[in-house]
């Protein structure tokens, strides 16, 4: 069987295309996931591997709190999120790259005459500094955040802002996903899905199965699952 990217665009009708970003366009989760243990080996502070997982469901703030009180650091926990962030920043600019044949995917639809958007809730300047690095800004008509949005993924609000930004209507538009919940938003507002396999999300991976249009471990792969929706 021919490559996911390759045959896509052939099988589908494809109006537009809506992509989320980290775990989806970006293999950026682990940045993320090893963010508080790279902040804390500037300060000289060895951390547990299972860092990662304790402050995946806080919030930045709460991250930052629960890393002043359980390594006992003289920092506020303001500095913390700001040196955290800053760790997080510098991989952007520097080191995270795109997941699995992405960059082919983008290629085959930009080639297609596919247009394209994105909506993040990561913010603006992380998504930029790493799209300008590997050349990405131009496949895209828009960038929207949840965050200048004013709304985030549980809500179908932003995927209509970015398929009027396309010109199209939601059911001729795809939404490729890593997030269960943003998933359940897409398909109850009439979108297709391609749901994308990501360590991060990986507690949830038989769920975006049965829920996505498409399931797929990468872009490149030679077979792929057609979810039951």
């Amino acid at each position: 069987m021919a490559l996911f990217y390759e045959q896509f665009v052939k099988r589908e009708n494809v109006e537009g295309m809506i992509f989320d970003v980290d775990g989806t366009l970006l293999d950026s989760m682990p940045v993320w996931a090893h963010s508080g243990e790279r902040y804390l080996a500037t300060l000289g502070v060895s951390a547990p591997s299972s860092l990662g997982r304790i402050l995946f469901s806080m919030t930045m703030q709460q991250g930052a709190a629960y890393i002043k009180n359980t390594f006992g650091l003289e920092q506020t926990a303001d500095q913390i999120q700001a040196g955290i962030i800053g760790i997080v920043e510098e991989a952007y600019r520097n080191e995270t790259g795109y997941k699995r044949a992405a960059d082919l995917f983008l290629k085959a639809l930009h080639a297609a005459g596919v247009p394209m958007a994105v909506v993040t809730s990561n913010d603006r300047p992380l998504v930029q500094a790493a799209f300008e690095r590997l050349g990405m800004m131009s496949y895209f008509t828009e960038i929207l955040t949840c965050r200048e949005f004013g709304s985030g993924k549980d809500s179908p609000e932003i995927f209509h802002a970015a398929a009027g930004k396309i010109g199209a209507p939601p059911s001729g538009i795809w939404v490729v996903e890593d997030g269960l919940y943003a998933i359940r938003t897409a398909k109850k507002a009439g979108y297709r899905v391609i749901g994308v396999a990501d360590e991060a999300s990986r507690e949830d991976a038989e769920n975006i199965r049965r829920l996505a249009d498409y399931f797929i471990t990468d872009y490149a792969e030679n077979v792929w699952n057609e979810g039951k929706a």
